[in-house]
């Protein structure tokens, strides 16, 4: 039994951990749809019909320039517009603290970080690379409704403007770049948007976009230039409750490079097609800019699309119910602590039937192993110079006393039926934006770590919780039989199992060890139903 326990958390961590491993990095070098590259025109302007390619070098923007900048305010978010490139920076979310028991607002991008710096490359006409805009106010304060914010700029008869559309119950910001050309003759160029954020792994910061039905995930720096073309939906930089994107609202073939800019950041370029425009007319592009938390129900606000920058992982679509399910039940007993100590429950209580299915098959097993045992040692002492021999001859032990060897993994099924189910809720409880701060009893915030006092001259923190929860499993342990037929190495993992999950949890969020805690007491007093069920079966 102890052993098919171990094959059900080792399977679980394998998914959980190597998730990461297998997704994030999962980035192609190239990526491009099936789009048609054919001229499109109208009376103002043509698109060219050359493939897409990104080769041209743009500099980064001047971190002096940072200085010269609109504020803007609204109910939801602070931030900044610099007054070069028209990109937004230091945004604070008002309705998130940034600790549980602070009330300033947390910050989504830090020093360095901004989304949206417009830079236009037009064909023999000096546009500088750095467009300093042109501005009224150097304050935009809206309390409720909408207001537009234009930025300026002009270079002899072009004309580029960067228009913002705030709303004051919304966490998207409409954005639009239009660029007139009043000249006499046309005027070929391209319009680039480049960002800056910071990837993390360890952090769940990451650069997302996506493609051709899929989200794709970037957790470090690339050590080479990467691109990819097609009809990118959105692209941006992730934390692991909130997020700065560019919702793109032009479709039609688009490319994104991206490159590393720092050893934890990463500079990103997206660039529309080469655009020939027509003396007298205009030419704009227009997206979204998302500055807000990963919250389901705000993201789907901005469409399908963008609801999958709040990524559950390989069992998402059975996540996504879970959290569902852990809201609601939030609704009834107002604390989530409680509220995944009752979803705990009801996971458990639904596969009572499999588990002591499974308990009791494993527990007949180690029954029919335990009689066998002393003709097993006798075998292995007999052979045990010879281990083809001793293998064959326990083969026809086993055959003789009518066991089967490999039925102990029958046992073991319905554990592995549940490791989608676990896996799912496990990343509910760790991305779930409404377990930020929420407490419970002595734990100040269930999606982080407890966090008590220092073990003194240690630097270690101490923790209640994961203490708690090794002692749960050293008592399962303890009443779950040993196999007969283990080995040495194999009793000495059971053995130091409970210290080993206790030493691997003990940085992890606190609702995720009130889960497994909450889990273990429940397969205390399962297992000593099996252990009362069995008695009376042997003695009748």
């Amino acid at each position: 039994m102890k052993k098919n326990y171990l094959i059900f958390l080792l399977a679980s961590m394998v998914i959980i951990f190597g998730s990461n491993f297998f997704v994030e990095d999962d980035v192609p070098q190239e990526k491009s749809l099936n789009t048609n590259n054919s001229v499109k025109s109208n009376s103002e302007y043509q698109v060219s019909e050359n493939p897409l390619v990104v080769t041209e070098d743009i500099p980064e923007i001047s971190e002096t320039f940072q200085n010269e900048s609109i504020r803007f305010s609204t109910p939801l978010f602070d931030g900044k517009i610099s007054k070069v490139g028209g990109y937004i920076f230091d945004v604070k979310l008002k309705r998130y603290s940034d600790a549980p028991d602070s009330n300033n607002p947390t910050k989504i991008m830090e020093s360095g970080e901004f989304i949206s710096n417009t830079i236009i490359k037009a064909k023999d006409i000096g546009i500088p690379k750095e467009i300093n805009f042109n501005y009224k106010n150097s304050t935009i304060n809206l309390l409720a409704g909408a207001r537009q914010f234009n930025l300026t700029s002009k270079f002899g008869s072009i004309t580029i403007q960067k228009s913002f559309l705030f709303n004051s119950d919304s966490y998207g910001i409409e954005q639009q770049i239009v660029v007139s050309n009043k000249s006499n003759s046309n005027l070929v160029f391209r319009v680039f948007e480049e960002s800056v954020g910071q990837v993390d792994a360890a952090e769940h910061n990451v650069m997302g976009y996506f493609l051709d039905e899929d989200m794709e995930k970037v957790d470090s720096p690339p050590s080479e230039t990467e691109k990819v073309i097609g009809d990118i939906d959105w692209y941006g930089f992730s934390k692991k409750y909130f997020l700065a994107s560019n919702i793109l609202s032009n479709t039609g073939e688009k490319a994104l490079k991206y490159s590393k800019h720092s050893k934890s950041s990463i500079r990103s370029v997206l660039s529309y097609k080469t655009i020939n425009l027509m003396p007298g007319a205009s030419y704009s592009t227009s997206s979204t800019i998302f500055l807000g938390p990963k919250d389901p129900e705000v993201l789907e606000k901005f469409g399908k699309n963008f609801a999958t920058a709040h990524d559950l992982g390989w069992f998402g679509w059975l996540a996504g119910p879970l959290e569902k399910l852990l809201k609601m039940s939030y609704g009834f007993v107002n604390n989530y602590g409680i509220a995944i100590i009752f979803i705990t429950l009801l996971i458990r209580i639904i596969f009572l039937p499999l588990t002591i299915k499974s308990m009791m098959s494993m527990k007949k097993m180690q029954s029919k192993m335990a009689l066998m045992k002393p003709k097993l040692d006798a075998v292995k002492e007999q052979y045990k110079d010879d281990k083809t021999t001793q293998n064959s001859e326990i083969m026809k032990l086993y055959s003789k006393e009518g066991v089967n060897p490999l039925s102990s993994l029958s046992g073991c099924l319905p554990m592995l039926v549940q490791i989608p189910v676990f896996v799912a809720l496990y990343n509910v409880l760790l991305y779930s934006l409404d377990l930020r701060h929420s407490e419970f009893l002595w734990i100040s915030d269930l999606s982080s770590p407890e966090m008590l006092f220092d073990i003194p001259g240690t630097g270690i923190p101490f923790r209640v919780l994961p203490l708690v929860m090794g002692i749960s499993w050293f008592l399962t342990q303890k009443l779950t039989p040993p196999n007969p037929g283990a080995d040495e190495f194999q009793t000495k993992i059971f053995q130091y199992m409970p210290i080993m999950f206790t030493i691997m949890f003990w940085g992890l969020p606190s609702g995720l060890i009130l889960y497994w805690t909450i889990s273990n007491v429940i397969s205390i007093f399962q297992q000593l139903y099996i252990n009362k069920k069995f008695e009376k079966m042997q003695g009748a």
